[in-house]
């Protein structure tokens, strides 16, 4: 009874059934072996803290942060930047996407700001302005002074409108981070509108069929669709989309019958370093219910990429 009071709450805080799908305001209502390594992370030779804050950003825009229990500033972490829904927040997306605990298990360093709210008190990220790519941008180099990250091992996961600003990230500060994945997002229906000024990032889309919300399609004149949008991340980052490796499906939605959500992989040919795919979540809604295998499974495949 308790979890279906908890997903009730959770559906109406995520703001289930917006039909709201623009990329400026963020679509609709939403809510591995990542490990440690040596080196020098930040910016290269500064001391860091044992203690560290768990808030950065600004009075105005402040920005709640996670760090493994065991945190060592001798050791260099992977960096994961999460991005909410529209009418969410920040810890509510961490909640339902069951990523507290792998912070521990998986011993990397979570960000997960709020978007600016609306006069109704709805946060949505505006991933079309220049504003949000200018916070979200002076939050990773923050962090980076503040906790000991590999620069080389930075990422961003969103969902809807979170997955929106996350592939707008990609187009405008792409040598800020090293890989994304969008559940539930679009982007840019013009690619011209989508020039990355350095290398481009791996990029994996996750997307239910079942999308009322933001379809899985796209919506034409407006935004990109799942298929066009992993097409166009892995042509621009070399790989040869003619040949995709289809992987074995798997089951991360219980509410769905069996390994319900089929998986395409472009990597042959890819600029290395570089990879795209593609997860479709057939019958999958916009607000998938997942087990924990799928934080598992996407901060594993985050976290094999680096610079």
């Amino acid at each position: 009874m308790k979890n279906l009071i908890f997903f009730a709450l959770l559906a109406m805080a995520l703001g289930c059934g917006d039909s709201d799908s623009t990329p400026s305001g963020g679509s609709g209502g939403d809510a591995g072996a990542g490990g440690m390594g040596g080196g020098a992370g930040g910016t290269g030779g500064q001391e860091f803290s044992a203690d560290p804050p768990l808030v950065i950003g600004t009075e105005a825009r402040p920005a709640s942060v996670d760090i493994p229990t065991d945190y060592d500033p001798s050791v260099t972490y992977p960096l994961l930047m999460l991005l909410h829904g529209a009418g969410a927040d920040g810890r509510t997306q961490a909640g339902y996407f069951l990523l507290f605990p792998f912070v521990d298990e998986k011993q990397f360093v979570m960000i997960y700001p709020d978007a600016k709210a609306n006069e109704a008190g709805r946060r949505a990220w505006d991933s079309t302005g220049t504003d949000d790519v200018e916070y979200l941008s002076a939050l990773i180099e923050e962090a980076k002074q503040t906790y000991n990250v590999d620069p080389k091992r930075v990422y961003l996961m969103g969902h809807s409108s979170g997955a929106f600003m996350s592939l707008s990230m990609a187009c405008a500060a792409s040598e800020l981070f090293t890989a994304l994945v969008g559940l539930a997002g679009g982007a840019f229906e013009d690619p011209a509108d989508c020039q990355p000024a350095t290398q481009p990032v791996s990029v994996l889309v996750v997307h239910g069929t079942n999308d009322d919300t933001v379809p899985y399609e796209g919506v034409p004149g407006v935004y990109a669709g799942a298929v066009e949008i992993v097409d166009r991340f892995a042509t621009a980052g070399g790989c040869d989309t003619g040949s995709p490796t289809v992987e074995s499906p798997v089951d991360l939605v219980p509410a769905l019958d069996g390994a319900e959500t089929d998986r395409v992989a472009y990597s042959t040919g890819c600029d290395e370093g570089i990879d795209a795919g593609l997860w479709t979540i057939n019958d999958g809604p916009h607000i998938p219910f997942f087990s924990s295998e799928f934080a598992n499974m996407t901060t594993d495949w985050l976290f094999r990429h680096s610079r």
